[in-house]
């Protein structure tokens, strides 16, 4: 598989050649039973873990010049977030960053998506320049133009902060996890801030 970002590339052929090292105790996760049936929940506990930490702390250590040992851009997030999730959800698209309209209110572009699993995963980036009320004006946004689209079934928002401390974390988190109608059309979301 070929990515148009050479970093997404990279860590891709590194988690594959570090699978397939001999003699390598993999701690592996419920969720990675590949026989198990796609489950929202097991999603969500997996995302709650501190695994984008973990990669980040990897290569602020072991390849310091790397660009994710900053993580300091919402695409970065995304690239990480997608590694991490391929192996789970076979048929998960990314963004096509160079075509997506910044700001608009009638882009529809999803950072993560499942037409099987009718999942969108959003990622936002909360720091001093981007805070909490910036990210929850945007949510709402996203909220209200992916539910008028009538396709999805969950929308998973998955907020890092970068060198920023989120106020009210459980709050916020709880707050916009949810059942939502738009138009007559149910779906929920689920917030998630790291």
């Amino acid at each position: 598989m070929m990515f148009k970002n050479i970093e997404t590339q990279f860590v891709l052929e590194k988690f594959e050649s570090f699978r397939s090292i001999e003699g390598i105790n993999i701690r592996v996760e419920p969720i990675l039973n590949i026989h198990q049936r796609f489950s929202i929940d097991a999603l969500l506990q997996f995302l709650k873990k501190n695994h984008i930490q973990d990669i980040n702390g990897y290569f602020m250590n072991h390849r310091s010049n790397s660009d994710y040992a900053m993580l300091d851009a919402e695409s970065k997030i995304q690239d990480l977030l997608f590694c991490l999730l391929i192996p789970l959800i076979p048929d998960l698209q990314y963004e096509d960053p160079s075509s997506k309209p910044i700001g608009s209110l009638t882009s529809t572009r999803k950072d993560l998506v499942s037409k099987k699993e009718k999942l969108i995963i959003e990622t936002k980036l909360a720091s001093s320049k981007h805070t909490a009320r910036t990210i929850e004006s945007e949510i709402s946004e996203d909220i209200n133009k992916y539910g008028r689209l009538k396709l999805y079934k969950s929308i998973i928002f998955y907020i890092y902060c970068h060198q920023y401390n989120y106020p009210s974390k459980s709050q916020f988190e709880e707050g916009l996890t949810q059942e939502v109608e738009i138009g007559g059309f149910r779906f929920k979301t689920f917030c998630i801030v790291k």
